[in-house]
């Protein structure tokens, strides 16, 4: 494989120049490391945080119907708060959802809180109070567009997967603050509930979808990545008939009902460590309390490519500045570090989000060894470990898959194919029963070797004892380790009554429960464009912006500047389609990493992939062997869609506008219905990889 800095320069060459104005000198290096490390923490002495009361809130209806539509209303806030991660951290000042009525009467701030349990063909309508202060947790780069330093405090909210009404969409200008400051386009207030405070932001959801976990999560202009890193995302659950009779075929039941569903939302952080920070960053703009969380503000030129334009010298980024991606060194299982779930040896029903800002998984599960750390890697470096129980993949985020596909659990990642057992990027998610029958007393750590950057990887990024390249000493048992999330404890006895058979397999159709495709799909088979659909080119692009910094961008296969294909957040719309359109999207991906692309209003199916030459690509890609089609864990509804390197990624969709009970008006600032289409990396989303998508 070729390294990523190659690609910048095959992406150079294919489009010419930068997009770098004159040059300013390079000072000499800033003080803050990007590679600052999280204080040690013990793996494994805290519990997996579960859902519901003691737990992560459920937020529960308000006592009153909703203003204008009359349907069952919620209220939840958006506050700043603290929660303890780990036992060993002091608590962390976190942002975040809060809802007013939680169920069990669990209204306790917590990380990842707001848990949405939705019933299709329910409409909800949520007001959003933003209460917020004045000044942001993670420090903000406001070179970058839409980063208003006045008003750190913004906020829109975003029902990842949601077939919505654009004004509930939360596109990046339907923000609003808690003084009443607004986007140009929102209008969320004056069609939903003319009355509401200055707070106050109206949203409604017609939930007219099949059976799927989504997730919700700011996606305010300029300051999304670090919203979410922040803590500002929670989990939304649509359940319908269909999902419910699967009960009677051996499904675990709900956790609403107390089921053995277990929700795991994936991230990782960075902790303030209070006995290093004055030394490591002494430009750390934040709190510097042990257990604080810290995000890279400065960009370093001995990690992330700078490029200057003249001789004698580089650009100096601003600081704080926005960075290429955050990859952390300590990983969460909803919201505590490190955890134990302790488990019964039967069958669960785990639903997986990677809910990182840039990092990708590939999920494994192996039998701990007893070892100090648990896991004991052979001379290849995969682990030596007995493996785990499979995984039984029924669903993805666009539902549930047409048939089950059984998954090992113990494939490390290939980078050759690009695979592994459950390879997830960013905004992916899986819905998979595991079943822990015959390892009875035994632990089972859930295991993640994923390169960060995908695919080509920087050691540096990469933590776990005895770690080869990566500078960072990391003693056994402890963090900073991204190798491993969490452990379930699996009891010597399960309680009665036992698991009724499981019958859900890999030859069960799972068809009844998902909405209509537009096209058949089988695994691993390409399928061109159907006749008479439109075709759009378009592509994935990284350069370089005019502080020097890496820059990625979407684009079309015709060049608006000279240099590269790349088009701005800001530049005209080009992807435009007519409400209940099919379209097919042929996107060519420039650049060195693997770009989870999200997709607001419209769900995709994958039609093929097929790699291509980069150097040579002038608008139309010279193929350089034949397409293949989805994997198997990737047939049917995709919101978000892992696009290689030097591959075109072809998806197909239809543009169908959500039935409201009320006129949804246009957009003020684009004359349509408002929605994006970006990179997952929510770094890249901001610098610059968000193009607008408007359905007139």
């Amino acid at each position: 494989m070729i390294s990523r800095r190659k690609f910048l320069q095959l992406s150079a060459l294919a489009g010419g120049a930068t997009l770098l104005p004159l040059p300013v000198r390079w000072l000499g290096p800033r003080n803050a490391h990007a590679f600052y490390q999280s204080v040690a923490l013990k793996k494994f002495v805290q519990p997996l945080r579960g859902v519901g009361p003691g737990g992560i809130p459920v937020a529960a209806p308000d006592l009153f119907s909703a203003p204008v539509t009359g349907a069952l209303h919620y209220t939840i806030d958006i506050g700043q708060f603290t929660d303890q991660l780990h036992p060993a951290l002091a608590p962390t000042t976190l942002w975040g959802y809060n809802p007013a009525r939680g169920l069990g009467g669990n209204v306790t701030p917590t990380h990842l809180g707001g848990i949405i349990v939705a019933q299709k063909g329910q409409p909800l309508q949520i007001t959003f109070r933003n209460n917020l202060p004045n000044r942001h947790i993670i420090p903000l780069d406001s070179s970058i567009m839409g980063a208003d330093p006045a008003r750190q405090n913004r906020t829109t909210v975003h029902l990842h997967g949601g077939l919505v009404p654009w004004i509930s969409d939360g596109g990046p200008f339907t923000w609003w603050d808690p003084s009443g400051n607004r986007g140009l386009s929102f209008l969320n207030n004056q069609v939903l509930n003319p009355s509401a405070a200055l707070n106050e932001a109206e949203y409604y959801y017609p939930n007219n979808q099949s059976a799927r976990m989504l997730w919700y999560h700011d996606h305010a202009f300029g300051i999304t990545r670090i919203n979410a890193y922040a803590g500002i995302a929670s989990a939304y659950l649509i359940r319908d008939d269909f999902e419910g009779s699967l009960r009677n075929r051996g499904l675990p039941d709900f956790i609403e009902n107390g089921g053995r569903e277990i929700p795991i939302v994936i991230q990782d952080k960075i902790f303030v460590d209070g006995a290093t920070i004055g030394a490591m960053d002494p430009t750390w703009p934040g709190l510097r309390t042990t257990g604080t969380l810290w995000y890279p503000h400065v960009y370093e030129r001995n990690r992330w490519k700078l490029q200057g334009n003249a001789k004698g010298g580089n650009l100096i980024p601003p600081d704080p500045s926005v960075i290429p991606e955050m990859f952390g060194d300590t990983m969460l299982a909803n919201g505590t570090v490190y955890p134990e779930a302790p488990v019964e040896p039967r069958r669960y029903r785990l639903r997986i989000l990677n809910a990182c800002n840039a990092r990708f998984l590939n999920l494994q599960l192996y039998v701990d060894d007893g070892s100090l750390d648990g896991i004991t890697l052979n001379a290849a470096g995969t682990p030596a470990n007995a493996k785990g129980p499979d995984f039984l993949v029924i669903g993805t985020e666009g539902g549930f898959l047409p048939k089950p596909v059984l998954v090992p659990s113990n494939v490390p990642f290939n980078p050759a194919t690009l695979g592994g057992s459950l390879v997830t990027a960013p905004a992916e998610r899986f819905d998979i029963i595991v079943d822990f029958t015959g390892f009875e007393g035994k632990k089972m750590i859930l295991y993640n070797d994923a390169p960060a950057p995908f695919p080509m990887g920087d050691p540096r990024n990469d933590y776990f004892p005895g770690a080869p390249k990566n500078p960072t000493i990391t003693n056994p048992g402890f963090g900073p380790n991204t190798r491993q999330i969490m452990r379930f404890a699996v009891a010597t006895t399960a309680t009665v009554p036992a698991d009724p058979p499981l019958a859900i397999t890999v030859a069960t159709d799972l068809t009844p429960g998902i909405d209509p495709f537009l096209v058949p799909q089988v695994p691993g088979l390409p399928l061109p464009p159907p006749p008479g659909v439109t075709v759009r080119q378009l592509t994935l692009n990284e350069t370089f912006d005019a502080s020097g910094r890496l820059i990625q961008m979407l684009g079309t296969n015709v060049p608006l500047v000279k240099g590269t294909f790349g088009r701005g957040y800001m530049d005209p719309a080009t992807e435009s389609p007519r409400a209940g359109t099919v379209e097919v999207w042929q996107i060519a991906n420039l650049t060195g990493d693997t770009h989870p692309i999200h997709f607001h209003l419209v769900n995709v199916q994958i039609l093929s992939r097929q790699p291509f030459q980069v150097p040579s690509y002038n608008g139309t890609p010279s193929y350089t062997a034949p397409p293949r089609g989805p994997d198997a864990t990737e047939v049917g509804w995709k919101d978000t869609v892992r696009m290689n390197p030097g591959e075109v990624t072809t998806v197909i969709m239809k543009f169908d506008l959500p039935a409201v009970p009320f006129t949804v008006p246009a957009s003020p600032r684009t004359g349509g219905h408002e929605y994006v289409w970006h990179c997952h990396i929510l770094e890249h989303e901001e610098h610059d990889m968000m193009r607008p998508l408007i359905v007139t």
